[in-house]
């Protein structure tokens, strides 16, 4: 079997290059020999003075091909020395709160990702994705030559430049710096000035396959009346598998069940590979057989051939196709119960894809869950007017693990399918086929999953993008259910002007579940500095202290507290009391555990202290045992909760104050460890039943 990696990026839209398919999966431990400056400050100070251009590495932890790059590229000690010799090497994290301003001024989206800045900390040259060493050499030294940079490059086409070894090299260039549109726009240039006989040559190759897009273009049926000029120049192996590439991307729409069976255009394109002549081993044979027959409901001849070859072909589009036949409708007894035994044979030896096969059988079999609906979007919203509900709209691909999660492990959950199909007329569509890729356009999605509240209409009362677990999905939807200002007049009075904090209470979280806010948290507390009295102490703008300001250091959060009692005369005390509570008490036992410095900590006692707060409020308190604690005045300490904590009045701050005592305590005697639990045993007698479980733990880790 020849390989098919390039059809494996076909079909399931895959943006990994060869190098990188190849380091998925590796060990990612790495002796990085490369010297990097950690300050962007002292990189652009060190640029200037060494007369050096600047590599920046836009590492994210998260990522495997960065930690993959280190292992095969930066783990080099002949590299590492050329690159200190050419470049001041610059290091971040681009994920962490230090690193995330570069991602947002460089536009970092992808990883791996590498610049090269000047010492003003302008673009040079831009590396998107991981390459082995000689080309990431070849790449990096185009950038620092002035006329082979990116910006270099762009300064040349932008001065009128146009010739086609100049536009073929720019190609390149923007290909690897992820420039899309304009890759896209001096391609078009590029093959506009060639004559039709140079396509086939080696120097075009990459570009007259991105050009060549389907089986139906000019340039593809030139390329198969012309075949041998291009394996004069490219070599047979890879102009036979571009060929196959195109015409599995096809082939495989229609044996997957994503396009309507077309019998005339099968029959061409069979004739068509023939023409072409393609091995009769290659896979687009077999390709073929499968979505005839699936095309024509003939599911026993199907099985026999996809049991024969689907296991032996790459397993991510074998199990691709396989999962695909999960979706086919109407089968009988003995059609499912025969898919449900391939399935079964198949996780047997399937890897990391087991989960993903027996989900599909748990789907078969399990009744339970969200019943989606097999109607038109028209008929959804005529029976969801009839019925006075809302329509729940999952727009979802099959090549999406997100959406996969959602149908394996929230969708089918006993109480998220009660709750569905009581309140709303549920639709599942596929965003790649029949009426999903109309509604792709109307919805405007960009990214899977993406799900909606829709009335009968068919304006978006909600909208949640990506996938989440069944508590926060439930949140999410709830939320949208109980909306006070739609999903589709919110966007449209904020985009007329609208920041009244009625409706910018609402506006951020509706925003942050659509993913049309990134920020979601620095654009709420900045929104919040434009408020001023009464708004600024209204019940709207309390909704949006509650959800986004989080942190003693916000700004927002010293405003809250230093001017309470004004917040306190709209909200209450009990309310604003307990959000102050809930930002500091949990940094205090991050404290305890050794994650806060001691300044930090001294941060929010000051603002305790400026808070006007009665004196058996819990942070009070807190503050007084704190600093027994840093004293370690344990005996003083156990009298002050024998004393005071044990009197307190509020349930709810003697349990808060009593569970960290086993951080109290950690460097206390065993005598006053033995005083603690006499204490907590006593307080578990009188504490209400579904709270002394809590005590219980406390009382067994002193024990230790």
């Amino acid at each position: 079997m020849k390989k098919f990696t390039l059809v494996l990026n076909l079909v399931c839209f895959l943006a990994l290059g060869s190098f990188a398919q190849s380091m998925y999966g590796d060990a990612v431990k790495a002796d990085v020999k490369m010297k990097y400056v950690y300050s962007f400050e002292e990189a652009l100070k060190k640029a200037k003075e060494e007369n050096k251009l600047i590599f920046f590495n836009c590492f994210a932890d998260w990522a495997v091909p960065c930690h993959s790059m280190n292992k095969l590229v930066f783990s080099d000690q002949e590299f590492a020395d050329w690159m200190d010799k050419h470049f001041v090497n610059f290091f971040i994290d681009v994920t962490t709160p230090a690193g995330r301003p570069f991602a947002d001024k460089y536009k970092i989206t992808f990883q791996a990702h590498y610049l090269v800045l000047n010492s003003d900390g302008e673009v040079v040259h831009r590396i998107v994705g991981g390459h082995q060493i000689p080309e990431f050499k070849a790449i990096l030294k185009n950038a620092l030559n002035p006329k082979t940079s990116l910006a270099g490059m762009n300064k040349r086409y932008a001065a009128g430049e146009r010739n086609v070894k100049f536009l073929n090299a720019y190609a390149d260039v923007l290909k690897i710096a992820s420039e899309d549109e304009t890759y896209k726009k001096v391609v078009e240039e590029l093959f506009s000035k060639l004559k039709k006989s140079d396509w086939s040559k080696k120097v075009y190759w990459k570009s007259f396959c991105y050009m060549t897009k389907d089986i139906d273009s000019e340039m593809f049926k030139y390329m198969l009346d012309h075949k041998v000029d291009f394996v004069k120049s490219n070599g047979e192996e890879q102009v036979n598998q571009f060929i196959s590439n195109l015409y599995a991307r096809t082939l495989y729409s229609y044996a997957s069940g994503k396009e309507v069976y077309n019998g005339e255009k099968l029959l061409n394109i069979y004739l068509d590979i023939q023409k072409a002549g393609l091995p009769k081993e290659n896979m687009v044979y077999s390709l073929y057989t499968i979505a005839k027959y699936r095309g024509e409901g003939n599911f026993s001849k199907m099985m026999d051939v996809i049991e024969t070859v689907v296991p032996t072909w790459e397993s991510t589009i074998a199990v691709a196709l396989d999962l695909s036949l999960a979706e086919m409708k109407d089968l009988d007894k003995t059609d499912k119960e025969r898919l449900i035994n391939y399935f079964q044979k198949r996780s047997e030896k399937a890897g990391g894809a087991k989960k993903n096969y027996l989900a599909a059988i748990s789907d078969m079999v399990n009744t339970e869950g969200i019943k989606f609906e097999d109607i038109t979007f028209n008929e959804a919203l005529k029976k969801a007017k009839e019925q006075g509900k809302l329509i729940f709209m999952d727009c979802y691909t099959t090549w999406c693990g997100p959406c996969k999660m959602m149908s394996n492990q929230v969708f089918k959950q006993k109480q998220v399918g009660d709750f569905f199909n009581q309140n709303f007329v549920n639709l599942k569509v596929d965003m790649e086929k029949g009426e999903g890729r109309d509604l792709l356009k109307r919805y405007g999605v960009d990214a899977f999953p993406t799900m909606f509240l829709l009335d009968g209409d068919g304006n978006i009362i909600y909208k949640i993008r990506g996938g989440r677990s069944v508590q926060a999905f439930m949140t999410a939807i709830k939320r949208g259910q109980n909306l006070k200002i739609p999903f589709y007049i919110q966007k449209s009075r904020y985009e007329a002007g609208d920041r009244s904090a009625e409706l910018m209470a609402d506006y951020f979280y509706t925003m942050a579940d659509a993913g049309d806010v990134k920020n979601v948290m620095g654009e709420a507390r900045s929104y919040l500095a434009t408020l001023k009295a009464p708004d600024l102490y209204s019940k709207s703008a309390w909704e949006l202290y509650e959800n986004f300001v989080n942190n003693v250091t916000d700004q927002e959060f010293r405003y809250l507290v230093t001017n309470r009692e004004k917040f306190v005369e709209n909200i209450g005390d009990s309310v604003v009391n307990k959000k102050i509570e809930k930002v500091i008490f949990p940094m205090v036992i991050e404290y305890l555990k050794g994650s806060v410095s001691k300044n930090d900590i001294a941060v929010a006692w000051n603002l305790v202290n400026t808070g006007k707060f009665s004196l058996d409020y819990s942070l009070v308190l807190l503050n007084k045992i704190i600093s027994m604690y840093d004293k370690k005045e344990f005996s003083q300490l156990i009298d002050f909760y024998e004393k005071d904590v044990t009197s307190n009045q509020d349930d709810r701050t003697r349990l808060n104050l009593d569970v960290i005592l086993h951080y109290l305590l950690k460097d206390a005697s065993s005598k006053e460890k033995n005083r603690a639990v006499t204490y907590a045993k006593k307080e578990m007698e009188k504490a209400r039943p579904g709270v002394r479980d809590s005590y219980m733990a406390l009382i067994e880790t002193l024990s230790k």
